[in-house]
């Protein structure tokens, strides 16, 4: 067991190297002059700006900074903070592509980075944040297949997922475990293909899901999570029919023409007889004499 002051050092050391690797490469440009309390001759980075620590004062567990206008990429090594569980950047000038290392905390609850210009492809190394709750990447510039590994078995406690506003492609992921999902936003991207019925098999019935502005096509599977959706949550997929869409899925030309009609009588065997009706008398056949 470490003595306090190992502790003192460990985190003092922990400290410089949270500065050291962060505020270089983090920001290029600070307007609002949020980072200026970001010393790294500090013992402790819990009294900075967005620093949020543990109450043991040991562990940094919160880097929320929302709103500050800053320019710059994220480092590789605020993925390697290990018990860093909240990451809100959101509402940024945030730019370059996101490091995988985030993507790989397994304490990792919350990761916000929407409206930014972050770029390049969501890996399927997304599943390792077994944790997470809130994952929002919308308003950005990730382009690549939608990964098909989103939300695989282990991955079921996400509650709310937008990935709006991006230029992701490929179709929608099968098995969705989304248990426990309550907001789900993949609108205004490249998706195309049919909405699977494995896709809503597991989200639940009151999950807000909207899927507008793509280039999904085919039937809505029926679907009680999805027929609960507004009308405008599937607005902008014109080859998409069926509920909650007032636009009904059309029958295939091969059923929907009549069949082939004769215009012979029927035969007189196949004319049924009427009920009750009177027997016509037999009639006797004359064989004639050779």
């Amino acid at each position: 067991m470490m003595t306090n002051s190992e502790q003192y050092y460990s985190f003092w050391s922990f400290g410089v190297f949270f500065f050291l690797s962060l505020c270089p490469s983090f920001v290029l440009e600070d307007p609002l002059s949020i980072l200026d309390n970001w010393d790294y001759n500090d013992a402790t980075p819990c009294l900075w700006n967005g620093v949020t620590c543990a109450p043991d004062m040991f562990r940094v567990i919160s880097l929320v900074l929302p709103n500050s206008k800053l320019i710059g990429s994220i480092p590789e090594e605020i993925g390697f903070i290990q018990h860093l569980h909240t990451i809100d950047l959101s509402n940024n000038f945030l730019n370059g592509t996101l490091p995988v290392s985030l993507l790989n905390a397994s304490e990792r609850q919350v990761l916000s980075l929407s409206n930014n210009a972050i770029s390049g492809e969501l890996t399927e190394s997304i599943g390792g944040l077994k944790s997470l709750k809130v994952l929002n990447l919308s308003v950005n510039a990730f382009v690549g297949n939608l990964p098909q590994k989103l939300i695989p078995s282990g991955f079921q406690f996400v509650e709310v997922l937008d990935l709006s506003s991006n230029l992701l492609n490929g179709a929608l992921p099968d098995n969705f475990d989304g248990d426990s999902l309550k907001y789900l936003n993949f609108s205004s991207n490249k998706l195309s293909g049919l909405v699977s019925p494995q896709f809503a098999k597991k989200i639940p019935a009151n999950a807000a899901i909207d899927l507008s502005f793509n280039s999904l096509t085919g039937e809505i599977p029926k679907s009680i999570a999805l027929s609960n959706q507004k009308t405008e949550f599937f607005a902008g997929n014109k080859d998409l029919c069926g509920k909650p869409l007032k636009k009904l899925c059309t029958i295939p030309s091969t059923l929907s023409s009549p069949p082939n009609l004769t215009t012979n009588p029927p035969a007189i065997a196949d004319i049924p007889k009427e009920i009750n009706s009177t027997p016509l008398p037999e009639q006797k056949t004359v064989v004639g004499k050779v």
